[in-house]
């Protein structure tokens, strides 16, 4: 078995697969403080894959006690795959590439063995990032600005007696009748926005430019922007086996 993690700011991605690349397991989990043994891909019966690949924003400390614990347990082969100047047609435009994020570099390496012209690449998560990558593979830069929930603590961070409603009401555009609507309401449309206003400027270079989108907010963020746009939840795990350039 081949496992493969998405280790992000607050929560992870993981997915089984098998020898040929068929997926037997994945979802979703908590970012714990430290790797702890109610991980969700941990399953007895399964026993140890043989083969891990691990993109991680994590730090030093927590990569190395993973590390060791997946050791343990018998996994064969550890892999944390770091951003890298090129991987195939995709060329870095960082001053630095290996200073860029893990999952960010390989959701455009993902993307871009889908699609052979100009694409950009929405992660929606702890953060909210946009990445640009030219007809030609040359990734032109990016923005990172805080994401749905980190906009949102940010302006209630101090407030008393303000929560917002447990509903997803969120989606919608109207004016809020409340605080809590205002926030809520107010930072979905802020990083609507700023994602589709920042599309159609590339697509203004660009016309057929696709936007593809990843990250638990993603669909909602996307909302705003016109086609064509593609969801694919699982896109930084899906670059992990073709990063190895």
């Amino acid at each position: 078995m081949i496992l493969e993690l998405d280790i992000g700011n607050s929560r992870l991605k993981w997915r089984l697969l098998d020898a040929r690349g068929g997926r037997i397991d994945g979802g979703f989990g908590p970012h714990l403080p430290e790797p702890g043994a109610d991980y969700p891909w941990r399953n007895s019966s399964r026993g140890a894959p043989e083969l891990v690949r691990i993109a991680s924003v994590a730090d030093s400390d927590f990569n190395a006690a993973l590390e060791r614990e997946l050791e343990a347990e018998g996994a064969r082969r550890i892999e944390f795959v770091r951003a890298a100047g090129e991987c195939g047609r995709l060329r870095s435009g960082y001053r630095e590439p290996e200073r860029m994020g893990a999952d960010r570099w390989l959701a455009m390496v993902a993307a871009s063995d889908r699609c052979p012209g100009a694409f950009a690449v929405l992660d929606a998560g702890s953060a909210i990032t946009l990445d640009l990558v030219a007809a030609e593979g040359d990734h032109l830069g990016g923005w990172i600005v805080p994401g749905l929930r980190m906009m949102r603590a940010s302006l209630l961070a101090g407030t008393a007696g303000i929560r917002l409603p447990k509903t997803d009401t969120d989606a919608l555009v109207a004016p809020g009748r409340d605080t809590a609507e205002a926030v809520g309401f107010g930072t979905v449309l802020l990083a609507q926005d700023f994602v589709a206003r920042r599309v159609e400027a590339f697509r203004a270079q660009y016309a057929e430019a696709l936007l593809f989108v990843t990250g638990g907010d993603g669909e909602r963020v996307a909302a705003a922007t016109p086609d064509p746009k593609l969801y694919l939840p699982e896109l930084v795990l899906d670059g992990l086996a073709l990063a190895t350039c």
